[in-house]
């Protein structure tokens, strides 16, 4: 059994934890009150890691610049007024919130923006799965769970937490239902996040203490495939004798008709489509993103004295697969798995230097 702790070195652990979350305080405020990018600046490192999708970058780029430029003058100016105590003045800021909704299919990187975004501006992200919540009350997580994950993510630092951003993942899989009984895990979910997303103290169980986190500063960002979203604008425009692209066109009744409550849409004023990622795309992530997974795996083989190389068809027909399967560029890493695991198993040991694979390989290792 392990000895317990004496009393002068719990509390030196608690004072280095201290330090640690007052560090970790201090570089938030820094990042904010400091954020000068401006859109076209932060859509411009986007682009290193993120491939593809120009429209909507804009669109996430101008929104998130705006909101944590807006944030940060805010927050300088009430310092000022309180003696540069940041707690005070972060509850004394009031600014606009523009939150988004991002619509797209599965792995078109719809996560991975805002993954790259927050990290650009240095604030806590978070990533919640929206079909494992349920109403208050019922089984499964409740909206209060969202705050409790990102104060996690913050270090336990409630400063911190209230600056960040949370995506809100498949929030198009609780859509309400018409249902005899209570729809616990569609419309009463929904429900359930209009304080949180409007902006309102909350008060949560963070072990022994109570704490009280606000989310009138942080940024949600909600996303989905709503697959039959595209159809149901189209029929609209061909009654009403619109034309043109359909997500021009889009508006707030057809996520209504869709199932989702007005007041919810009415919270996430910015909407941007992202759409499906094409070949081209696909190759690009792999040869030209800074988190291309194809990188990856070259510093896997490097490890073991290998050089890996991919042809230009070998990528190219990757790229096709990924396309063909549908699963966008999240299945990039299954497909370079499967193609390479021969490789992975066999030349470690027994290879150094240069291994190239081509498209014939490619071919026969996915058949």
């Amino acid at each position: 059994m392990a000895e317990p702790l004496a009393p002068e070195s719990r509390w030196k652990i608690q004072e280095k934890m201290d330090g640690v979350r007052e560090r970790k305080t201090i570089q938030t405020v820094e990042h904010i009150t400091g954020f000068n990018k401006t859109p076209s600046q932060l859509k411009a490192e986007m682009d290193r890691f993120v491939i593809g999708q120009e429209r909507g970058k804009k669109i996430l780029a101008t929104a998130i610049a705006y909101h944590y430029r807006r944030l940060g003058a805010a927050l300088r100016e009430a310092a000022g007024q309180v003696g540069g105590d940041v707690e005070k003045a972060l509850q004394r800021v009031k600014t606009p919130k523009a939150n988004i909704l991002i619509v797209g299919p599965t792995g078109c990187g719809k996560t991975y923006s805002c993954e790259v975004a927050s990290r650009l501006v240095g604030v806590p992200f978070v990533v919640e799965d929206l079909t494992k919540f349920s109403e208050t009350g019922y089984v499964g997580q409740s909206a209060s769970d969202i705050l409790v994950d990102l104060l996690i993510s913050a270090g336990g630092h409630t400063l911190t937490a209230q600056t960040g951003m949370v995506y809100l993942d498949e929030i198009d899989k609780i859509a309400s239902e018409k249902t005899l009984t209570k729809d616990v895990s569609g419309k009463g979910v929904q429900k359930g996040l209009l304080k949180i997303l409007e902006g309102m103290e909350n008060t949560i169980e963070w072990g022994r203490d109570r704490l009280t986190l606000s989310t009138r500063h942080v940024l949600f960002i909600a996303g989905g495939a709503f697959e039959s979203l595209q159809e149901m604008v189209q029929q609209r425009m061909e009654r009403q004798g619109l034309k043109g692209l359909w997500r021009e066109f889009l508006v707030p009744d057809d996520l209504v008709r869709y199932g989702m409550e007005r007041q919810l849409m009415a919270r996430l004023p910015v909407r941007v489509v992202f759409n499906s990622l094409t070949t081209s795309n696909l190759r690009d992530i792999l040869i030209k993103s800074e988190d291309s997974p194809l990188q990856a795996f070259i510093k896997d083989f490097e490890a073991w004295g290998i050089r890996l190389r991919l042809t230009e068809e070998a990528v190219l027909e990757v790229a096709r697969r990924a396309e063909q399967e549908g699963v966008g560029a999240r299945g990039l890493t299954s497909i370079l798995h499967r193609v390479l695991l021969e490789p992975m198993f066999s030349l470690p040991g027994t290879h150094t230097g240069d291994y190239e694979v081509n498209a014939m390989q490619v071919k026969a290792a996915l058949a």
